[in-house]
């Protein structure tokens, strides 16, 4: 993430180990599980946070590799992570070598992005006679349109790029709501987001087979973070720091969506409430 982003992140873990919850101390030898976390940084950082803090109440810490969605899935199956930080229930039913933690974390949207100007709304019969680039390996992106038309990519970034430079007619990204208004930004110029959705989907927690016996206590500790208001505070506290930057999306190629301030003034998104 940019510099830009470096306060509100630190101001966000900061307040969650401050939330009530679970005494623990750290030691140094503490057993380390290693977890898959999007190349995409944009909405990840409060994700990662609660995970942290969930495993730390189980007296583990926690090491983020972040990984293209394919690679994290080569790795998981080869045994070389303990698990994944989010994904869909799409994601579950294919791949059952990965166990649900029943918590939701969050709740997406599927968006197209678009070339000005963008229409109120897309049907997926248009997108199945389009150019779609999506993140590779977004499996609730892929289940919306055809494989024949799909042209993956390794980032959003990377996706959005296809579009600006004419090579897709239609980017696909999952996205909250707030953040789906943050204008991109490409060297081409700005894209614009097609107003209504195209899905919704929720986001959960995985860990490999092996570690299955951690679900149980998994769910425990993020039920009551959720009972708490704890994953509801971690994400408005973050909205609320990003939408006051008056930021946009920068994509880059091969590169997390960067936050950036806006190109033009009154370009910012509204803001979640307080």
């Amino acid at each position: 993430m940019s510099t830009h982003t470096t306060w509100p992140i630190a101001a966000l873990l900061l307040l969650l180990w401050a939330m009530p919850g679970p005494a623990h101390t750290q030691a140094p030898d503490t057993p380390t599980v290693r977890l898959a976390t999007n190349v995409e940084r944009s909405y990840f950082p409060p994700a990662e946070a609660l995970l942290r803090k969930a495993y730390a109440s189980l007296g583990l810490q926690v090491e983020f590799v972040q990984w293209p969605l394919n690679r994290a899935q080569v790795e998981l199956t080869a045994g070389r992570l303990d698990g994944v930080a989010m994904r869909t229930d799409i994601f579950f039913t294919q791949v059952p070598t990965v166990r649900k933690v029943n918590v939701p974390l969050l709740t997406l949207q599927v968006y197209a992005f678009s070339r000005p100007p963008c229409a109120a709304s897309v049907s997926l019969d248009e997108l199945a006679r389009s150019r779609v680039a999506h993140q590779r390996g977004m499996v609730a992106v892929e289940a919306l349109v055809p494989e024949s038309v799909r042209l993956p990519a390794n980032t959003p970034s990377d996706a959005f790029l296809m579009v600006s430079l004419g090579v897709a007619d239609y980017a696909l990204m999952l996205s909250t709501p707030w953040m789906s208004e943050l204008p991109v930004l490409t060297r081409q110029g700005s894209l614009c987001r097609v107003t209504a959705p195209l899905s919704q989907t929720v986001l959960y927690h995985g860990v490999h087979e092996s570690q299955a016996a951690r679900v149980a206590p998994l769910e425990q500790a993020l039920r009551a973070m959720r009972e708490r208001g704890e994953i509801q505070q971690a994400w408005t506290a973050y909205e609320r720091e990003i939408a006051s930057q008056n930021s946009g999306l920068q994509a880059q190629p091969g590169r997390s969506l960067t936050l950036t301030p806006a190109a033009a003034p009154g370009s910012a998104p509204v803001r979640p409430p307080r």
